[in-house]
């Protein structure tokens, strides 16, 4: 009973010899998924199928459309609460060299 199993083929005297083909076998197949999902990572990575991919996207008549979207919500979002109180003071710098201006012409005027 014990040598049943134990998997020992009573015909020979030794082990049984299909419980090791079937795990050859399985590791077989492990080993082969295993490295052909590694050679399909490293073909995604490659700098030829980048570019491509790069070029696709590029051609993709959205693509334009989709860039200046997210440039313009950028931009709204981040780039216009940081630049609005250094607009404001430029702006208030001009006004204060206009301001000046006109008071230099007036006096130019009325000097005349």
């Amino acid at each position: 009973m014990v040598q049943d199993e134990l998997g020992i083929d009573e015909e020979t005297g030794g082990p049984s010899v299909a419980p090791i083909i079937a795990a050859a076998i399985a590791a077989g197949i492990a080993a082969y998924l295993i490295r052909r999902s590694r050679q399909a990572e490293e073909a995604r990575r490659q700098p030829a199928s980048i570019a491509a991919a790069a070029w696709s996207r590029v051609q993709d008549p959205t693509a334009r459309l989709r860039a200046a979207d997210a440039t313009r919500e950028w931009i709204a979002e981040r780039m216009v609460p940081e630049l609005k109180p250094v607009l404001l003071d430029l702006l208030k710098g001009v006004k204060d060299l206009v301001d000046q201006g006109f008071k230099k012409a007036e006096k130019a005027i009325r000097d005349l």
